[in-house]
């Protein structure tokens, strides 16, 4: 494919990504038809088929591409090191500029027009990330402690405290809430007290 056709595609692929997008602001996406996507782009039917068999290949290339973002803004803030560092306070900052940025997808993807196992597959992902690029020390994470489970617990919580900000619109500053995530994420307590 020469630079031209190689260009053409990225454009073409680029506007039914942002049709879908608009479109799910405005109805669910059971409702919305490749004969719509397409009309709004400004494309035929043809073009669609050349890139997509369905409107749900588009929409996973869409969650596919944010999380690839995800996987670098999580990455960001410990790519240059080779040694032992905090994860936590190198990488929230990056990973909460990131939400910010497709703050409008996060939205979408929350909101009620779409059906999809979006929360599961945004754990699952940074689940994957956690394993391939995090290694706890054994003064982290208890030797009798299945590492599986600490994984889940670990980026269960992260991700809930993240959907909680995007869910109530980012009603906190990027700052206030990584420096929340790393409080968070690394207090420890032995005793609780029953409310009486």
């Amino acid at each position: 494919m020469d630079n031209t056709a190689s260009k053409k595609v990225v454009r073409s692929k680029k506007l039914f990504k942002h049709t879908l997008l608009t479109l799910l602001k405005k109805k669910h996406f059971d409702e919305i038809t490749i004969t719509e996507i397409v009309k709004e782009a400004g494309y035929n039917r043809g073009t669609f088929y050349f890139h997509y068999e369905q409107k749900e290949d588009l929409l996973e290339e869409i969650i596919d591409d944010v999380f690839d973002e995800l996987h670098k803004a999580f990455r960001h803030g410990y790519m240059n090191y080779d040694k032992e560092v905090n994860i936590l306070e190198l990488s929230t900052i990056a990973l909460f500029d990131h939400f910010i940025e497709y703050k409008e997808f996060y939205q979408i993807m929350l909101g009620g027009n779409i059906n999809h196992n979006f929360r599961d597959k945004m754990i699952d992902t940074m689940k994957k990330h956690f394993r391939e690029d995090i290694d706890f020390t054994a003064n982290d994470v208890d030797s009798n402690i299945d590492i599986e489970l600490f994984y889940t617990y670990r980026v269960s919580g992260i991700i809930g405290i993240i959907l909680e900000w995007i869910l109530h619109d980012f009603h906190h500053s990027r700052d206030y809430m990584a420096e929340q995530i790393v409080k968070i994420a690394t207090f420890y307590t032995k005793k609780v007290y029953i409310k009486k």
